[in-house]
């Protein structure tokens, strides 16, 4: 009998644990964010200003790297986007709105509801039971919902704001090449299209080193060789895509430079091109590099700049001239960029002269003018734009200023003297400023 009374103590103890301690704990819990409400509120608020002024701080470095250019984390913009979101959901409760939908809370929403008097009266009415609820807060239901809701956001506020130190806000990126912010420069006409392709696919395919693009100046092969590295970079054919303009007489040391800063290296004034070239050869030997070298005048010295023959790294050149780019020790392939055909000069110089060219009186000497540019898209657009929205004796006299180019049969003459035709029909005010751009940014323009 003893032993069934003992063991009936033990079941009875049992259940007395896993039932009345846990439901005592229960309503102590439940009871507790009635008698708490106050301090869970208060320690909400508290945390919260914690929470916002450690964002500030966070916001503050973040604000530096940008001015240095640097580039956010992500993990740091994912924690100042969820810090935005709790601190919003804080608002709306200490408001008296449920943080989840922002909508009024149900206990004043219904009493609204039930309620038939105008919208005004209501407001009123329930900023003064907010007012009252923050007080006091006579309603126990509100009261408990609050507190409840206050204590369950201090327990996200507080999560987050352990999160708060970050070893690196930011990391150094690299400059984008201005070329990949905008296409409005490349003109996709089936002539260029074809050359496009197939550089395209020479680029994926071991078949050569090197890819040489030639043709007369003003003939658009760095807008060619532009959209060449938007595709690449757009289709990540290779891990670094870099391009380096108006090599023309090489300065290697320049260029080396320029390679190995867009390449993410570390360039210091005092360091020998040799000891550069070959942090440069090490970098490209274990990504595949595509370096992109334009308008060169003459031969270039590709193993003294750090880019030696391997097969992690494509070379792509562009010259007036072939044999400037010609060698007889890469596996190359050669390309020639010519003028754009008779349809396709018209559609570009259409577009650059606007809606003036509809006019009838106008139509047949603009289809003239047009011809007179022989298919140079830089002749075309600067004579198109030049005459843009211009009356008809403008026309007339340009066609007239423009028989001269007859007489040259060079192309890079022409565009020359197109160009300088173009610069005559600027206003005082522009040319300085004209000729101040073309200083500043020599041979990346037109060539």
């Amino acid at each position: 009998m003893d032993c069934l009374c003992a063991i009936g103590n033990g079941v009875v103890g049992k259940i007395t644990e896993y039932t009345v301690e846990p439901f005592g704990r229960l309503v102590v819990r439940q009871v507790g964010y009635l008698i708490l409400y106050n301090k869970n509120l208060q320690n909400l608020r508290t945390q919260v200003k914690n929470l916002s002024d450690a964002r500030d701080r966070v916001e503050h470095q973040v604000a530096e790297a940008d001015r240095r250019g640097e580039i956010i984390e992500n993990e740091v913009q994912e924690w100042l986007k969820e810090v935005a979101l709790i601190i919003k959901d804080t608002e709306e409760l200490l408001k008296g709105k449920c943080p989840a939908t922002g909508e009024p809370n149900e206990v004043l929403k219904d009493e609204g509801q039930a309620n038939e008097e105008p919208n005004e009266v209501l407001k009123d009415e329930r900023q003064g039971k907010l007012k009252r609820l923050h007080q006091f807060c006579p309603n126990p239901r509100l009261r408990y919902q609050l507190s409840r809701k206050s204590t369950k956001l201090v327990e996200a506020v507080d999560e987050l704001y352990k999160r708060k130190d970050f070893s690196s806000v930011s990391y150094s990126g690299r400059a984008q090449e201005v070329c990949l912010a905008s296409t409005e420069d490349y003109e996709p006409f089936d002539s260029r299209i074809s050359i496009l392709n197939k550089i395209m696919g020479e680029l994926r395919s071991p078949s050569a080193d090197m890819i040489l693009v030639y043709g007369v100046g003003g003939v658009g092969k760095t807008t060619l060789v532009e959209e060449v590295l938007r595709q690449v970079t757009k289709d990540k054919l290779f891990d670094d895509a870099v391009m380096v303009r108006d090599v023309k007489v090489p300065n290697l040391e320049a260029i080396q430079k320029e390679i190995a800063e867009k390449l993410g290296l570390e360039v210091l004034s005092n360091q020998a091109i040799s000891v550069r070239a070959n942090r440069i050869c090490e970098r490209i030997k274990n990504k595949m590099t595509l370096v992109i070298l334009d308008d060169v005048w003459e031969k270039v010295d590709l193993k003294t700049l750090g880019l030696p023959h391997i097969p992690t790294c494509k070379i792509v050149l562009t010259s007036r001239i072939q044999k400037v780019l010609s060698s007889d020790k890469i596996k190359q392939k050669v390309f020639l960029l010519g003028v754009l055909g008779e349809n396709e000069t018209w559609l570009l110089f259409e577009k650059k002269a606007g809606d003036v060219i509809k006019d009838p009186t106008i139509l047949s000497i603009a289809t003239q003018v047009a011809k007179k540019c022989g298919g140079l898209p830089v002749l075309i657009i600067a004579v198109a734009s030049a005459l843009e929205n211009s009356s008809l004796p403008i026309w007339e006299y340009a066609l007239t200023s423009l028989h001269r180019f007859d007489e040259k049969e060079d192309f890079t003459e022409q565009a020359y003297l197109g160009l300088e035709w173009s610069y005559t029909r600027l206003n005082e005010q522009l040319k300085p400023l004209f000729l101040l751009c073309s200083t500043t940014i020599q041979g990346t323009l037109f060539f």
